[in-house]
């Protein structure tokens, strides 16, 4: 990139903005010199090197008063497109939006840019050997934290893990049933306090080890140290049976058993990982699943199918996941084909025949307050104010984003009413009552939440409350000390599976729900999801987890903010794409046509 930007200071220098191939201007190397602030032997070295590459041509001046002459080969908007382009052919996409940022005044560039970049979405026709792959290439505006199930913290790590793994037993939402996956059949005792699963014969991990009773015994005992050990806390032993059959031994009655281990933080990783060194193996993880990893970089995260997947082998043949930068204008947005819950930058319109497809975001967005700390957030009467100050209907016209006002952490049937209580002049009274003082609070969130964390500022600040942000970067969002060093946390949770996923918020240490409860709900709380494991009663534990969030609206413990809608366009020759409940495509269900492979040839031509 050092050859490119010395391009172009050398174009601004002797030419300005606007230049023309082959313009030719007087110059010396005391000049470049100056220009580039290095001695004349690396002045040399600069010159020689783009005449290598073809992008000036110096003519050196021949007898006394004949100066040396500079010519440029290329002009500046085709080399400042073209070389944005190769940097994203290899992968360097960011790179590449940096590169073009630097020259602010070309804007037709960054937008004759992102048109290319429209094109390379989406899905490609590899030919190799004669025989077509087809692979899905998808913009994502973050990369994972982690691929280890046992550290799972946020949705779009939780969706990965799903395409790499697959656990004992899978939860379908729509027939609200648990369903085969790892495990063909299982079963418990008369108490729910032992559960038995019985294994497939066959199931390979990636790297060709074949999967039996270790390695869910492993999994499962390696679940006991990590940061999602309340999904086996009810654990007193697992024990392989036989190479095929794990039995499971609970303390206590838990019904909900199996839909913990529908979790993607359950997915059952290989007993031999013990003998390798953990960091470096979570780069390129092996799993079961539908993909298997070949490439992690800081660019971009590469799948390739498994083939031998045990159910049934997907149609694409491979996904990559392009990481780009959070600053890219709307007008990338037209065309993207991807979907990313709670960062997506979904089109505003689609071209054509294009499929709309649109469905509400399981969870919601939240404030969580600290109640561990002090500060005037302890003050029940001040987070009533906060709460009435923010018009969630306006926060959602303010954003752009479509959505509904929450009211609870899943969306309800009442949510598309859209209604929600929103009264300044009672939120005044309140402030009043609760003798505040002027105390800024602070409020911690992600960088995807900044336009709703300063809207948020503004309504308080309408009533006299000084609020201070602190962005963190998504790793240090799951970092105890982050939430208890907040006064609020703004946050949006995705909930895979309904009360598994609310569970887990009151349950999982890392959790920041969990950090601010204070010690008395906390234990409150505990008493009750004991109650809701012990439960063979969907609808009784539907009221129980009911009895959990009403306290925590009539505390405001938490302000429950937007259910958000997602959205996305696809082209029509592109079947089998919806959205799963963590806001994302399962990439193994996505099949193409024909019409597709003969329209993209002939896009290419």
């Amino acid at each position: 990139m050092l050859t490119a930007e010395r391009y172009i200071t050398l174009l601004n220098h002797f030419a300005g903005p606007v230049s023309g191939e082959q313009d030719e201007y007087e110059a010396t190397l005391e000049d470049l010199t100056e220009l580039f602030h290095c001695t004349e032997r690396n002045v040399k070295l600069i010159v020689r090197k783009l005449q290598e590459e073809e992008l000036i041509c110096w003519l050196p001046g021949r007898g006394r008063g004949n100066r040396s002459r500079i010519r440029f080969m290329v002009n500046r908007d085709l080399f400042l497109l073209e070389f944005a382009k190769r940097l994203a052919q290899k992968g360097e996409y960011r790179s590449a939006f940096e590169f073009l940022h630097q020259f602010e005044e070309d804007k037709t560039i960054l937008d004759q840019f992102i048109k290319w970049l429209n094109d390379q979405f989406g899905v490609e026709k590899i030919t190799a050997d004669a025989q077509g792959k087809d692979v899905f290439r998808l913009p994502v505006y973050r990369s994972p934290v982690s691929l280890d199930p046992s550290m799972l913290f946020f949705g779009f790590d939780s969706h990965l893990v799903r395409q790499l793994f697959d656990r004992l037993v899978e939860y379908d939402s729509e027939r609200e049933e648990i369903m085969p996956r790892i495990a063909h059949h299982w079963e418990h005792n008369d108490s729910g306090t032992e559960w038995t699963f019985y294994l497939r014969k066959g199931i390979q991990f990636h790297h060709g080890k074949v999967l039996a009773a270790e390695d869910v015994v492993f999994t499962l005992e390696r679940l006991r140290t990590s940061m999602n050990s309340w999904l086996v806390n009810m654990m007193n032993s697992v024990e392989a049976i036989d190479t095929r059959t794990v039995k499971v031994t609970l303390r206590q009655p838990n019904w909900l058993f199996p839909r913990l281990m529908c979790s993607s933080c359950a997915s059952i990783v290989p007993s031999d990982l013990s003998a390798k060194e953990e960091r470096s193996y979570w780069r390129l993880p092996s799993g079961t699943g539908p993909f298997k990893i070949v490439h992690w970089c800081n660019n971009r995260i590469e799948l390739v199918v498994n083939d031998g997947y045990f159910m049934g082998r997907p149609y694409l043949d491979g996904v990559k996941l392009i990481f780009m930068p959070e600053n890219i204008p709307n007008a990338s947005k037209l065309k993207w084909e991807h979907l990313v819950a709670n960062e997506s930058h979904t089109p505003a319109k689609a071209e054509g025949d294009w499929q709309r497809i649109e469905t509400l975001s399981k969870g919601c967005s939240l404030i969580s307050w600290n109640r561990n700390k002090e500060g005037p957030q302890q003050s029940l009467s001040f987070r009533q104010a906060v709460n009435l100050i923010i018009d969630r209907s306006a926060l959602i016209q303010h954003s752009g984003k479509s959505g509904y006002p929450a009211r609870s952490f899943l969306p309800r049937e009442e949510a598309a009413l859209g209604v929600h209580w929103h009264d300044a002049s009672a939120a005044k009274r309140l402030l009043e009552q609760s003798g505040y003082d002027g105390t800024p609070f602070v409020l911690i969130t992600g960088e995807s939440e900044c336009e709703d964390a300063e809207w948020i500022r503004q309504q308080c600040a309408s009533i006299g409350i000084p609020v201070i942000i602190r962005y963190e970067e998504k790793s240090s969002l799951t970092k105890t000390e982050t939430s208890q060093e907040a006064d609020a946390l703004l946050m949006c949770l995705v909930f895979a599976d309904d009360e598994i996923c609310e569970l887990e918020s009151f349950l999982q240490e890392n959790s920041m729900i969990y950090q601010h409860l204070d010690p008395g709900l906390r234990q409150w709380i505990f008493g009750i999801t004991n109650e809701i494991f012990a439960t063979p009663s969907k609808g009784r534990r539907s009221a129980l987890l009911q009895q959990i969030e009403y306290r925590l609206q009539d505390e405001a413990q938490l302000l429950f903010l937007v259910h958000q809608k997602l959205n996305t366009y696809v082209h029509p020759s592109i079947r089998g794409l919806v959205i799963n409940n963590l806001g994302w495509m399962d990439f193994k269900d996505i099949w193409l046509t024909k019409r597709n492979e003969s329209e993209l040839d002939a896009r290419r031509a």
